[in-house]
């Protein structure tokens, strides 16, 4: 009984919403004019994308807010993870807004984006601490090993917390590749959650079922984009998530891509500066290198959500 209420009617109602708001959400950013711009200096082949409407992910965003407020009052953690996951969502809309609709092409400032993050990362972790009964601990996989860094875990939780949402915002550049990986990711930690008897689970299943939704207009060639508005967002869910899991360690594994996306920019940024203009890869973040390779955006979407399907069983088997 619990698969069914906690798992298949949020996925299922999701999925149902998400399909439903595709045709008025994407005619509704073609009248805004909120088209995506595509860089110059980026692939050629991502040229014609120019003018697809972004700012997309409210399409998976608006089912799991109302999946999740029928489930709110009997778990209480959810509301962490909607703060985290709406907070960091806002976040991103805004960047959008001033960049596709403003016309600024910079969007937020670094530094506005960060004060935004560290108030609603802050405001998660105060929620999480005052108003349930869950610790900033976090379960060492393939152990039940608590590890509990003291003063140091609202640091690290802002370490994971921007790491995270930079890597699911380097991973939105291939037409389905961020809803595909991250609808796994999601339904990894549904199933987690499930193990664990947390009450969270209708909102990570509402989150697969609505990602699964978008992908009907996001898979190549996308219809539509989920800009920052979704990517961010995704962040901050993934995060939410995995702390009210105890399981943050967990996106090291089934999230590797999102880790690999930031790493692969890291590394090309730095044997850049290091070596006064070579590269590791042909491009950063990873994806556009195996493109420039020859690779088709389908296979770079097939190859990375298959990788995560098989690390997100490895995950699984590791919480114990």
């Amino acid at each position: 009984m619990i698969i069914v209420t906690d798992v298949i009617i949020p996925v299922l109602a999701a999925y149902a919403i998400s399909t439903l708001l595709g045709p008025i959400v994407i005619p509704f950013l073609h009248r805004l004019k909120v088209g995506q711009t595509e860089r110059e200096e980026g692939l050629k082949s991502h040229q014609k994308k120019t003018g697809t409407p972004t700012m997309g992910g409210a399409i998976f965003l608006i089912p799991v807010l109302l999946i999740s407020l029928f489930y709110v009052k009997d778990c209480p953690e959810i509301i962490a993870v909607l703060i985290l996951t709406f907070g960091y969502g806002i976040i991103g809309f805004l960047d959008d807004y001033i960049k596709v609709v403003l016309k600024r092409n910079l969007g937020l400032r670094v530094w506005q984006k960060l004060l935004g993050q560290f108030i609603v990362t802050g405001a998660f972790a105060l929620y999480l601490l005052k108003c349930t009964d869950i610790s900033l601990t976090m379960q060492v996989p393939f152990t039940q090993k608590m590890l509990d860094f003291g003063w140091m875990n609202i640091p690290v939780l802002f370490f994971i917390a921007l790491g995270t949402a930079n890597g699911t915002n380097f991973t939105d550049g291939v037409d389905g590749l961020c809803g595909s990986v991250t609808a796994v990711v999601a339904a990894f930690f549904a199933a987690a959650a499930i193990h664990v008897g947390s009450g969270v689970a209708p909102v990570a299943s509402a989150f697969a079922g609505a990602l699964l939704g978008y992908l009907f207009y996001n898979v190549y060639p996308g219809r539509v984009m989920m800009g920052d508005t979704g990517s961010l967002a995704i962040g901050g869910f993934v995060t939410a998530i995995a702390y009210v899991l105890h399981m943050p360690i967990f996106i090291v594994i089934v999230g590797f891509i999102y880790a690999l996306e930031v790493i692969s920019v890291m590394m090309q940024v730095s044997y850049f500066k290091l070596t006064h203009g070579k590269r590791i890869f042909k491009m950063a973040p990873i994806h556009h290198h195996f493109e420039l390779c020859g690779w088709s955006e389908t296979r770079v979407v097939n190859v990375f959500t298959t990788v995560t399907i098989l690390l997100a069983l490895i995950a699984y088997a590791a919480i114990g």
